[in-house]
């Protein structure tokens, strides 16, 4: 079946963007079921996914619909007990299932089964539910013809639990898959697979968020599923692309656009362009490149990691040259670094540090790592760079547990909802005049917001409350713009 070309509709913000797919979905259902029956509705978790559900409990339509007549489905799940607070499924019955009540039959709710005596690993779990779906499909079919199926998508282009170069993306057979090392925590996940995602009859991909606007727009230029996995996500009869102005920024024409209006897409293959501000931002970056001068070795890092399908995630050149001159500002001989990606920033810091001196980095993604690995080692920094892989927060607590000499500089650019915790863990191993730089921290002025919906900005917004009360620091939060956008850093000097 060929995929239904991509319809992009933009929406003021993450709030009005919840409410309207949730009243989309509604009527979609309403409108399914004059003619149709049963409905299946494949359920995405997530900030604006949840928010969406909340809206569908709370909205007067919810009673037109039959819901006796509606199965319930997940496009993948954490691989954690039934009930944990973590998993999509407990999030989508304290939104909306528990308040539908005996309307929605128990047996029409379709969960990925949560480890047990009888699932003892995800590939048992993804085992169960091909089964539970090949249950309810229809004539020769393998699962069945899901109506709607909802996805948010990542800052890295991932959707469902398929994220850049992983090989989940390259199924052609299996309906669902187990991840076992996903750079997102939990690293044990569950997840619909492509060939499944493609046969719906409607995709809804639905994001928020300045943070994701690169990732909406090469996905929406038909970029590499390989590099941005969302550019896989269509459906059969239609592929609808629910925005916020912030996560269509990147798309041409849009910030000119009237909310709720269809943005323009993006010419295949073609840069996406910026709004104004942006685009000025990127134009000053350029101007002071000279400045930056970026070594051949550093932009063959970069070309390396994204060779190898990493999200373009790392800082810039100029972000990279500041990281360089604080190491050798504070004379730094031991650097500690909490998310390598492609190891693009830790080759700024391993050529500053002092002779004789090393970079440990922490990632907690075996791809990422062999990527930093391969390019440090052509870069010749092999021997100043030790990559541990493994979560973060257990690295830390076992450096310091065999009481690791303390570091000069700490440079932390990990999953922020944990960016409290990496403060703690880099504060146990540094001394008075140790450097702690945190990377990410305004969120496109996100952080203001006390009742943001994104769990990355309140991880943000509880790192720097700890940090303003943490008595062993000063510190400061610099606001930044450049071809990242908006964004900023926080820098804690350790007495």
């Amino acid at each position: 079946m060929s995929p239904a070309p991509p319809e992009v509709l933009v929406h003021p913000d993450a709030d009005v963007l919840a409410a309207a797919t949730a009243a989309r979905l509604l009527t979609r259902i309403v409108d399914l079921q004059s003619h149709r029956s049963p409905v299946h509705v494949v359920l995405t978790g997530g900030t604006v996914g949840i928010a969406a559900l909340r809206a569908v409990a709370a909205s007067p339509v919810r009673d037109a619909v039959d819901w006796s007549g509606v199965h319930l489905w997940w496009g993948d799940e954490r691989f954690l007990p039934d009930g944990d607070p973590d998993r999509n499924e407990t999030q989508a019955r304290d939104a909306l299932l528990t308040a539908l009540g005996p309307a929605l039959p128990h047996r029409n709710v379709h969960p990925v089964p949560g480890p047990g005596a009888d699932v003892p690993d995800g590939e048992t779990a993804a085992r169960r539910y091909a089964a539970e779906l090949r249950a309810h499909a229809t004539g020769d079919a393998l699962a069945p013809r899901f109506d709607v199926l909802l996805l948010g998508m990542g800052p890295d282009g991932h959707v469902a639990s398929l994220f850049p170069g992983r090989p989940a993306l390259f199924e052609a057979h299996a309906l669902v898959v187990a991840e076992h090392d996903s750079p997102k925590p939990p690293s044990e996940r569950v997840s619909l697979t492509f060939p499944l995602v493609q046969s719906a009859r409607e995709v809804w991909v639905v994001a928020a968020g300045a943070e994701k606007a690169p990732a909406v727009a090469r996905a929406l230029a038909g970029d590499d599923v390989r590099a941005t996995p969302a550019a896989g996500a269509h459906g059969t009869d239609r592929t609808l692309w629910l925005l916020d102005v912030a996560a269509a920024a990147a798309l041409p024409g849009t910030d000119t656009a009237a909310p709720g209006s269809a943005a323009a897409e993006p010419a295949p293959g073609r840069r996406p362009t910026t709004s104004a501000a942006e685009a000025t931002w990127a134009a000053v970056d350029a101007y002071v490149g000279p400045l930056v001068d970026e070594p051949a070795p550093a932009a063959d890092v970069r070309r390396a990691a994204a060779a190898a399908g990493l999200p373009d995630i790392a800082v810039s050149a100029a972000q990279g040259r500041l990281l360089d001159v604080l190491a050798r500002a504070v004379g730094a001989r031991r650097v500690l670094e909490i998310g390598t990606l492609g190891g693009y920033s830790t080759w700024w810091l391993a050529q500053a540090v002092r002779g004789g001196g090393r970079v440990v980095t922490l990632e907690i993604d075996e791809t990422h790592a062999h990527t930093a690995r391969r390019s440090l080692a052509e870069a010749g920094l092999a021997d100043r760079v030790d990559v541990v892989v493994g979560p973060a927060l257990d690295s830390l607590a076992a450096l310091t547990a065999a009481g690791t000499e303390p570091f000069d500089l700490v440079f932390v650019d990990a999953d922020k909802q944990r960016l409290a915790d990496y403060m703690d863990g880099a504060l146990a191993l540094s001394r008075p005049g140790t450097l702690v730089v945190v990377d990410n921290v305004v969120r496109a002025g996100g952080v203001i917001d006390p009742d943001h919906p994104d769990d990355r900005v309140q991880g943000v917004r509880t790192f720097l409350t700890r940090a303003a009360q943490e008595g062993r620091v000063t510190g400061t939060v610099v606001q930044t713009v450049g071809e990242k956008g908006y964004d900023g850093f926080a820098l804690l000097l350790v007495h």
